[in-house]
């Protein structure tokens, strides 16, 4: 394993951008995505996906210089993103959903023509840093069976919500609909290690748990079982049928060609603006009273005593990443060192 600074993994992206023709602000909305993902402990959806970024752009999926446009006036705006990197339309989209939530009380940005936006909590923290509760979601390709299903129908369908507390403590969801994320299902079998229960089925519908050491799988299942499913299609609906995007099993697959097809990928931001929720004071009052919801939540006993074990709120575990990360460097497979080191060479 090798470690690199954030500041040098995100020159390197910033300056392959820059080599594509990115305009500079576009670059760095996806230079602070990745790395700040990746700051934060969630590898899957860091810096690691950069290289099929740059595979979308070569090839066409992608544009460096999508034409953006909006419609609507009001409260709520769908934003036409032109093919542009997922990074770039969410970071707009959310940016904008602030604006209207500040006018309006409450914003809404529906995203159509797009690609995969990395995590959906780069764009509800960015939100919740500007003083909004942010919502974001987005749908994707299709990898998720239903409820009982044997072949995927829906995409992992992550959803987000983020908003500060007090003294600059952000309470942070990032979740997907699936029971398990599709990189640790391939990690899995890669290593030749078993799937734990309710991971995955094979095409033949038999739980991939059952089914030897390296089973293929057919599909991931939804998380929790049936209500994992209600929470995907809630996803796609607001993504996919909001936008007039295609169906999750209908996109292409983020890792696959063709590379120079648009995806179509649709996302939703919501911002909430605290104050129009009472009186002027109300913002204070509620992150005063969050922080409250947060501590009682880590003062709690541990159910299993004797082994270190403690309660923790959604985002604690990020938030001790990104302090150790940011001391000791981004972790990288000795494959990704070679890929930003290879980008340096180019420059």
């Amino acid at each position: 394993m090798t470690r690199l600074p954030a500041a040098r993994l995100a020159r390197a992206i910033r300056a392959a951008l820059a080599r594509r023709d990115v305009p500079g602000e576009h670059a760095g909305f996806v230079a602070d995505g990745l790395v700040g993902t990746s700051l934060r402990g969630i590898d899957t959806h860091g810096v690691r996906l950069f290289p099929t970024y740059l595979a979308e752009l070569d090839g066409g999926r992608a544009r460096a210089r999508p034409e953006l446009r909006w419609q609507g006036e009001k409260a709520v705006r769908r934003l036409d993103a032109g093919g542009a990197l997922g990074l770039v339309a969410g970071t707009v989209a959310c940016r904008e959903a602030v604006r209207l939530a500040r006018e309006h009380g409450v914003g809404a940005v529906s995203v159509g023509n797009s690609n995969h936006f990395g995590a959906a909590s780069v764009y509800t923290l960015e939100m919740a840093r500007q003083g909004a509760l942010g919502l974001a979601f987005t749908n994707s390709d299709a990898l998720v069976a239903p409820f009982n299903g044997r072949r995927p129908l829906f995409g992992t369908n992550p959803l987000s919500l983020a908003v500060a507390a007090a003294e600059g403590e952000i309470f942070c969801v990032d979740m997907a609909t699936s029971q398990i994320a599709y990189s640790k299902v391939k990690s899995q079998r890669e290593k030749g290690l078993p799937m734990e229960p309710g991971w995955a089925v094979t095409p033949a519908g038999e739980d991939a748990a059952q089914a030897g050491e390296v089973p293929e799988v057919g599909a991931l299942q939804p998380l929790g079982g049936y209500k994992g499913q209600c929470l995907g299609m809630i996803v796609e609906i607001l993504c996919a049928l909001l936008a007039g995007m295609p169906f999750d099993h209908e996109l292409s697959h983020l890792y696959a060609p063709p590379y120079d097809t648009p995806r179509q990928v649709a996302h939703l931001f919501l911002a909430f603006d605290l104050a129009a929720f009472g009186d002027p004071k109300a913002p204070d009052a509620f992150r005063v009273r969050l922080t409250h919801l947060l501590a009682l939540v880590r003062e709690q006993e541990a159910a299993i005593s004797g082994t270190g074990g403690r309660v923790i709120n959604p985002g604690d575990l990020e938030r001790e990443a990104e302090r150790e990360r940011g001391e000791m460097g981004i972790p990288l497979s000795e494959e990704e060192a070679a890929f930003f080191a290879g980008l340096d060479r180019e420059g």
